[in-house]
């Protein structure tokens, strides 16, 4: 069983294009669910949610606003799947990728998989240079405290076999979820943690882009204070 867990907030303009490209991601699986969460969103996002029927589409509506990384812990209440992918609702990244994405817990036996956009393996939009500086150090910061090799930490699209990401004890409520995720992941030695190259379509903060450039300095701090407790 696989289980697509789908963060949502002021997504209006793609939720539904979201879940349509996830039922036809072009993979075999014995059941697929899909799990939405809805972070208190203002824009109609949370009425369009209300009127679907799909017994294979689960649905959280929050009561608090409090970011991400709370919809994603909420999200993860309801998983029941063998393996979870965590898939943004604002289109950057494509379901048609879940092939590659899921090859490494067939072939290799991995417990994680990291979808990377900086491989240059595959399409990717042309964007801000600070962006990308921002996410180079985050990762570097990040395999140099905790000995890995990683591209890109800052990925949304992240796969884990359920055991692993229920145990990780997630706290952060924010953005800051990304930076967690990949400490107390690679402070776990033991684990079979793979990178996949897959596209992304990176949308500008006039589509609605919502990461800020303070974020960068709660990641930094997370990655550090999580090596070190």
């Amino acid at each position: 069983k696989l289980d697509i867990i789908i963060p949502v907030y002021n997504e209006l303009k793609t939720i539904e294009e979201c879940i349509k490209r996830v039922k036809q991601a072009p993979i075999q699986v014995d059941q697929l669910e899909i799990i939405i969460s809805d972070n208190l969103s203002t824009d109609g996002t949370r009425e369009f949610l209300k009127n679907i029927d799909d017994k294979n589409i689960k649905i959280n509506f929050r009561e608090k606003h409090s970011g991400k990384g709370a919809n994603v812990r909420s999200a993860l209440e309801f998983a029941t799947g063998d393996i979870i992918i965590i898939q943004d609702a604002d289109l950057e990244y494509n379901p048609k990728d879940y092939p590659e994405i899921l090859r490494p817990f067939i072939e290799a036996n991995a417990d994680v998989v990291y979808g990377s956009r900086l491989t240059g393996a595959k399409y990717h939009r042309v964007f801000g240079i600070l962006h990308l500086l921002a996410n180079k150090i985050l990762t570097w910061t990040a395999n140099l405290l905790y000995d890995a090799i990683l591209t890109d930490i800052e990925t949304a699209t992240k796969a884990f076999r359920r055991e692993i990401i229920t145990n990780l004890d997630l706290v952060s409520n924010g953005f800051e979820i990304e930076p967690e995720i990949t400490a107390k992941l690679l402070k776990q030695k033991n684990l079979k943690i793979y990178e996949v190259p897959i596209s992304h379509a990176a949308r500008t903060y006039e589509e609605g882009k919502k990461v800020r450039w303070w974020h960068f300095f709660t990641s930094i701090w997370v990655l550090i204070k999580l090596r070190f407790t």
